[in-house]
């Protein structure tokens, strides 16, 4: 292999080494806690070294806004592999995402509101293409329902994607304040059945 693919992969993997760690502080200490220092620590190696793979802070969180959306896509590309009508696939979708969130403690919202109270313009447009993805995908399960006579025909996919993301926030920020003290799975099935009751079609 040439010494110049061999080092870029090996800071491929020594970067994702690094926002896997800022990924586990968001988890233990919070999103506010992800500093350069703790970073650092975590990962086990010097603040210097730290640095030859990220100038600052915002390119960390750029970063783990980057898989952030990995996760979010393929959240749902889980859940289209299971099969079964529209419905049933981003029932198993946003089930894989919540069982996500539940296990990571909720990191991305955390991390999404991180780059909210940065104040930086980038990063915040970079969230919001993270989320208007999500959103997207959503809302394509949704347009084949409507397709299928599975949901109301009056259904805005567009809109109903975007109320099913607001509710899974909404939601996931509860939990969060309520310092995790809820089981985020069981709750979501309650909401996830009042969304789905409001947009299915009634033969």
């Amino acid at each position: 292999m040439p010494r110049r693919v061999q080092k870029r992969r090996s800071t491929e993997v020594r970067r994702r080494q690094i926002a896997d760690a800022a990924r586990t502080v968001a988890v233990k200490y919070g999103s506010e806690h992800i500093t350069v220092r703790r970073i650092a620590k975590e990962t086990g190696i010097s603040e210097g070294a730290l640095y030859r793979h990220f100038k600052s802070k915002r390119d960390i969180l750029a970063l783990m806004l980057d898989r952030i959306e990995e996760d979010l896509v393929a959240d749902i590309e889980k859940g289209s592999a299971t099969g079964g009508t529209p419905l049933q696939i981003l029932e198993s979708s946003l089930r894989n995402h919540v069982s996500a969130i539940q296990q990571r403690r909720g990191v991305s919202f955390q991390v999404i509101a991180e780059v909210i109270s940065f104040g930086d313009k980038r990063l915040s447009r970079r969230a919001s293409q993270a989320l208007d993805e999500y959103a997207g995908r959503i809302q394509d399960i949704l347009e084949d329902s409507l397709k299928s006579g599975e949901t109301n025909t009056d259904l805005d996919p567009e809109k109903a994607a975007a109320l099913i993301v607001a509710a899974l926030q909404g939601l996931v920020s509860r939990w969060a304040l309520s310092d995790y003290g809820f089981d985020l799975e069981q709750e979501y099935e309650s909401v996830w059945r009042l969304l789905r009751d409001s947009i299915t079609r009634h033969r």
